[in-house]
């Protein structure tokens, strides 16, 4: 995958399309708010309409009602009024049978009466409505109406009249006038009237929602229409013109989107490109186990290039480079420039360890073949570091981790392509472990102090101790100081020794608490604090805030400060020391740079034979004089001599034989944690040194041979 200046030219900002898209929205707007406003005044026309209909329709429902209930109570009155009139006449008929009866007679009269208001009132409203005025006036339903209302009136007014008129009245009346009234007032040319107003109603009704429909019709038709020409002048051509755009706006972020992918100098994909191919991957992985394999490749002595043939120079070869990776791989293999001169590859379905080798030597030989600049040669190779998923790792941290380890591991070399493998890696990983934690450990307080007993070689019995670091990891438990000094920086050691110090100065505070004699206890000074107040700071302060003496701490120091450029301000601080009564110990002599002038000019007070001299007694002859001449030499200056790593019988009767007095190891006690150390005090009491510096027994106490 190239990128050419063609692209570049192709991809041009969408600024001028955008500001003709919002021209012409603009433009429309007008014409959109008409074709709204007009939509809005033809709904709501359509919804008064309809709203007008349904109430005509109502006040036709109701008059129909009332109508229907009139004509029935008509029917009451008028047997109401032939019951009163039948029980009038039969003599034998008590008054209070028939009161009650007249009373329902006049009270069905206010009924129907109370009705005649009531339509009246309801016709007034529809006559008001205006559907109603569109119908126009109907003159016979009019008439038929006022007929009713007569003929019902001059009924209710002769029924009236027979009520009102007494029991013995009526008896004599009834055979005149009954008959022929209530034939007359209640036939059927009034129930027709009746009948043919009802349907006349109905009628109207009907009418008014025929007009409804029609005006609703016409309002829906004007509304639609509206609506289709706007979308027919407005919404279609604003539709394809943004239709358009967006597509011209795709085709630009899909080229963007390419260019953001790609390093341009090479053509192949970028950082970013190769952090989602590498997710995507690990997504397949998770889905359906498929592996893969990762190379990361750096080119070997890519500045002096450019600095010896300029830029343009190192850009052709990162050109080659690039060819020769896309040469080398399969069409579907990812290979991307992470930057500068460091390169990657991802390659789908490979995951076992023995391919990606062969694919890596053979990405190395094509990198490393010819590559011209103008008329030169330059030169090319590269290093490649790789490892493989899910057998190497199954997470992305880890892979970049391991891989770069690799990487790492081949860069030593130089061009040529190295594997992860778990079992060479995996002590470089544990020490990347415990560097990273060593970090906090002095703030977790996670340092603790072993103590070893020193001894006199002749009798066994305890002089002092040396503090002897040790680390409570929180998951691997006790380390022993090999597994993690050599990881400590300066500042690191220098938190761990104050960890010590203020230790050693609370377990002598409890000892001396306890009625028990420890001796001196030697702590190593590493050169930072000596070079500095710092150190000479440290040991006053644990003196001060334990209520200890000097002489309570030794301090040892190695041959190495008498080549350190401060290594006159770290005499000047042992002398200080020195002043206050503390001893000074030159740790593994023999070992470093010292000279004769050193051991001349340098405030100490014993010398301690290297364990690995002390090792090879009875087995090296150079070694037993290497030693003899210590312990002489240390006479000779007037100077204590301990030796170290004491661990058999023959070594300690060698040592003595020699004539010295001091020793440590194993043969009489292991590095211990302080409460054991307190059991080794209370069995076995401080030995008392003389004015001359030879050690003696306490008072009482007899001399014994052999191991505490």
């Amino acid at each position: 995958m190239v990128v050419g200046s063609d692209m570049k030219n192709k991809v041009t900002p969408t600024g001028d399309s955008h500001s003709s898209v919002a021209k012409y929205i603009r433009s429309i707007g007008r014409h959109y708010v008409t074709a709204v406003v007009v939509m809005t005044v033809l709904i709501g026309a359509t919804f008064v309409t309809v709203k007008v209909a349904l109430y005509r329709h109502s006040l036709q429902q109701n008059i129909s009602y009332l109508i229907g209930r009139q004509f029935i109570r008509f029917q009451q009155l008028a047997n109401q009024t032939r019951a009163v009139m039948r029980a009038s006449t039969d003599p034998n008929m008590p008054e209070y049978i028939v009161r009650p009866m007249v009373e329902d007679v006049q009270k069905a009269i206010d009924d129907i009466r109370a009705m005649n208001v009531q339509l009246h009132d309801l016709n007034n409203e529809v006559e008001a409505n205006l559907l109603e005025r569109l119908n126009g006036p109907d003159p016979a339903a009019e008439k038929l109406r006022l007929e009713l209302d007569g003929r019902l009136e001059d009924f209710l007014q002769r029924a009236e009249r027979v009520v009102s008129t007494k029991l013995q009245e009526r008896r004599e009346r009834y055979s005149f006038w009954g008959p022929i009234d209530f034939a007359v007032s209640s036939d059927s040319l009034l129930m027709r009237q009746f009948s043919a107003l009802i349907e006349s109603a109905h009628d109207r009704s009907d009418v008014s929602i025929d007009h409804t429909r029609l005006i609703s019709a016409v309002l829906l038709s004007l509304t639609a229409a509206t609506l289709i020409l706007a979308t027919l002048i407005l919404f279609i051509p604003l539709l394809v013109k943004l239709r358009t755009e967006h597509r011209r706006t795709l085709d630009f972020e899909i080229k963007l989107t390419h260019l953001a992918h790609t390093d341009t100098l090479t053509g192949l994909g970028n950082r970013s490109s190769f952090n989602d191919a590498l997710n995507g991957l690990f997504g397949s992985l998770e889905r359906t186990g498929a592996g893969f394999s990762m190379l990361l490749v750096d080119l070997d002595h890519f500045k002096s290039t450019n600095d010896s043939f300029g830029h343009p120079a190192g850009d052709a070869v990162l050109a080659h480079v690039a060819a020769a990776l896309q040469k080398t791989f399969r069409a579907g293999d990812v290979v991307a420039r992470l930057g500068g001169d460091e390169f990657a590859a991802l390659l789908p379905g490979i995951s076992d360890a023995a391919t990606l080798e062969g694919i890596a030597g053979r990405a190395v030989a094509a990198i490393a073949t010819e590559c011209h600049f103008e008329g030169r040669l330059l030169p090319v190779s590269a290093s490649i570091g790789g490892a493989v998923v899910p057998g190497h790792a199954s997470d992305e941290p880890t892979l970049m981790r391991i891989a770069d380890l690799a990487l790492y591991a081949a860069k030593a070399k130089r061009n040529t392509a190295v594997i992860f493998d778990e079992a060479s890696f995996a002590q470089r990983l544990e020490q990347n472990r415990l560097a990273a934690a060593l970090a906090f450990a002095a703030d977790r307080d996670e340092f603790v102090v072993y103590y070893q007993q020193k001894v006199d070689l002749l009798t066994s019995r305890h002089l002092g101790f040396e503090a002897l670091v040790r680390w409570r990891h929180p998951q691997l438990g006790i380390l022993p100081p090999g597994r993690f000094l050599p990881l400590m920086e300066g500042h690191l050691i220098q938190a761990m020794t104050r960890c010590i110090v203020n230790t050693v100065g609370r377990d002598l505070k409890a000892w001396k608490a306890a009625g028990l004699r420890a001796g001196s206890v030697a702590i190593n000074l590493p050169e930072a604090l000596l070079v500095s107040q710092d150190g000479y700071d440290l040991i006053a302060a644990a003196v001060k805030a334990n209520g200890l003496d000097w002489r309570d701490f030794a301090i040892e120091v190695t041959e190495d400060v008498f080549l350190n450029r401060g290594a006159e301000q770290i005499a000047e601080t042992i002398s200080r020391f020195r002043k206050h009564g503390v001893s000074v110990s030159l740790d593994d002599f023999g070992t470093g740079f010292a000279s004769l002038v050193h051991l001349r000019d340098f405030p100490f007070d014993e010398l301690k034979i290297d364990r690995s001299f002390v090792a090879e007694i009875g087995k090296d002859i150079r070694s037993e004089q290497i030693i003899r001449a210590i312990i002489d030499l240390a006479r000779n200056l007037g100077k204590r001599c301990v030796a170290e790593g004491i661990e058999e019988e023959a070594q300690r009767g060698f040592l003595m034989t020699a004539g010295c007095d001091i020793g440590q190891g194993y043969l009489f006690a292991k590095p211990e944690p302080a409460s054991a150390a307190v059991e080794r005090l209370a069995q076995n009491p401080l030995a008392v040194r003389g004015k001359s510096g030879r050690i003696t027994q306490g008072p009482g106490e007899p001399a014994f041979q052999g191991a505490a």
